[in-house]
């Protein structure tokens, strides 16, 4: 049961932010809102046509996205109240065209969903409960997808069906949202199931400012409530590092905070941590000059990465210095991604150097022994 509801917050948790152009981008900006600024706001749009009127016009011309935004390095957090998860942060790790990724970090566990916004839908394409590592995941698609979180024209009464089973209806345009950060005014977004309801209010330039979730006997409501957003945020996470100690006798590690921005590149980072890692004047795993081409978890399990050709022509290690580098490596990436298997490539060939020739497809393992805790 409580997994169920888990994966209900996380979807519920993804529908928050985003644009579908850098244009709207600016003039949408996701800047902390008080009361007072939405209050000038309405004021303003009061005055210039009458209330029947400015109503009409929002729900002829107002677009998803307006009210789901794609804007990039938005940091947004949500107070959440009746369960545990109900309580957590969200960011877009990567957006191209009309397609946007969004991890839902909680107590319990981080969920990546990728969503696309095109003819008049913004439909989930993607869900990936239980991803600790950040990889580009925009391509790709998953069978327990394909919800429609919003349809066009955003007006009362429009409704739509999902494959999930629920029926989904927009049951208001002119709703007053209460957030710590002010009031929001939004469109509702009510989605009903055989044992749950659960709405959603959208706010203009916003997003996702509040989700309500009880049962159809109402015994029980979660919420979660916009209470911090900001712009220019990085995504922090933390790499451990796998290494030679100053000896080449065994294995040290390093926690390493890294920061990352919407579209920034994980091979890069992880190129540059494994040049040097910080504040190590020994730590370094591969020759400055060396790279990587690409890297990424196959559907078998495994991580896949390709280096430039300088990390064997210019490791300059003997057999055991080798063995302890490739350790280090195969450490480093196999523990970011979570697996127990590592395959390297040299532009695009089996690893080979003096001392190593792997086969074909040739996996190198996670090992601990004589790693220094």
């Amino acid at each position: 049961m409580k997994k169920n509801r888990l994966l209900v917050v996380g979807l519920l948790a993804l529908f928050v932010t985003g644009c579908t152009n850098t244009d709207q981008d600016a003039d949408s900006s996701s800047e902390v809102m008080s009361s007072e600024v939405n209050s000038e706001s309405s004021s303003e749009e009061s005055s210039s046509m009458p209330e029947s009127e400015e109503s009409s016009s929002e729900e002829e011309t107002a677009s998803i996205g307006d009210y789901f935004p794609f804007m990039e390095s938005i940091y947004s957090s949500y107070l959440g109240d009746g369960i545990e998860y109900s309580s957590y942060e969200l960011y877009p790790q990567y957006i191209e065209e009309n397609r946007i990724q969004y991890v839902e970090k909680n107590s319990g566990t981080n969920i990546v969903t990728v969503l696309e916004y095109t003819d008049g839908q913004l439909v989930e394409k993607f869900v990936r409960p239980e991803t600790y590592f950040r990889e580009n995941m925009l391509d790709k698609t998953s069978e327990n997808a394909g919800n429609i979180l919003l349809q066009e024209p955003l007006e009362v009464g429009n409704n739509w069906e999902n494959p999930s089973g629920g029926t989904v209806e927009i049951t208001a345009v002119d709703v007053d949202v209460e957030t710590p950060l002010g009031v929001f005014p939004s469109i509702e977004v009510t989605t009903t199931e055989e044992n749950s309801i659960n709405i959603r209010y959208y706010s203009i330039g916003v997003g996702l400012v509040k989700e309500v979730a009880t049962d159809t006997e109402g015994s029980y409501e979660v919420t979660s409530t916009l209470e911090e957003q900001t712009e220019e945020t990085p995504e922090a996470a933390t790499i451990k590092v796998f290494f030679p100690d100053a000896n080449a006798m065994g294995i040290e590690t390093a926690d390493v905070s890294v920061a990352f921005f919407t579209n920034d590149v994980t091979r890069e980072t992880m190129t540059e941590l494994l040049r040097q890692v910080p504040d190590v004047e020994y730590g370094r795993l591969i020759p400055e000059d060396a790279s990587i081409n690409s890297m990424y978890l196959n559907e078998d399990g495994r991580v896949y990465v390709d280096f430039s050709q300088e990390l064997v022509a210019n490791m300059n290690a003997g057999s055991s210095g080798e063995s302890l580098l490739l350790q280090g490596i195969v450490n480093t990436i196999g523990t970011y991604y979570g697996v127990e298997e590592v395959v390297l490539t040299i532009e695009g060939a089996p690893y080979e150097s003096g001392h190593y020739s792997m086969q074909e497809d040739e996996s190198f393992k996670v090992d601990m022994e004589g790693v220094a805790e």
